[in-house]
């Protein structure tokens, strides 16, 4: 006769017999934040510490492998996204957001189809010439020049801030741990 005894170590032996879970992947994300402010602000998780960008006459977060996981953007801090968490992008396509600045724009978009993300500076405006503030991660340019944002556009569609009363757009990119 073979008696089995059921305890609470079975599933664990189970488990270790048969396999393993399934493991957790860890992530991480960069916020980038472009406004309006007495200047025209730029704000990149983790640009101070050198380690999440590659700068050059853009920026591109060295993890590309990740995606656009929230997109928003405000005027004088009215959702202009009408509620959508992504500002209407599908992020498992291509996108691209320009954000003008009198004549000069910063273009934030995806690299490779909907992965890795790039910050691109018109030559207007090239990041040489963008300045550290007192805040961590944050660059400005055109301080006490008057100019405002002039308008932001989500995939070549229309103008979603006219540059009123303060424009931003905030946006998360995410990516698996390297």
């Amino acid at each position: 006769m073979i008696k089995l005894t059921l305890t609470a170590s079975l599933p664990l032996t189970i488990l270790l017999l048969c396999g393993s879970p399934s493991p957790i992947e860890a992530q991480g994300s960069s916020p980038i934040t472009v406004k309006d402010g007495g200047s025209v602000l730029l704000i990149a998780g983790g640009l101070d510490a050198g380690t999440a960008w590659n700068v050059t006459n853009w920026l591109q977060h060295k993890n590309a492998a990740g995606v656009l996981s929230s997109l928003k953007i405000t005027e004088a801090g009215a959702d202009r996204c009408a509620g959508s968490a992504t500002c209407g992008v599908d992020p498992s396509k291509h996108w691209t957001i320009q954000v003008n600045y009198a004549a000069a724009s910063v273009t934030i978009a995806s690299v490779s189809a909907n992965k890795g993300v790039r910050v691109k500076f018109s030559r207007a405006i090239p990041f040489a010439k963008w300045q550290k503030t007192a805040n961590a991660d944050e660059r400005a340019f055109g301080h006490g020049d008057g100019l405002h944002i002039t308008g932001i556009a989500v995939n070549n569609g229309p103008n979603l801030c006219p540059g009123k009363d303060g424009c931003e757009v905030d946006l998360v990119y995410t990516f698996p741990a390297q």
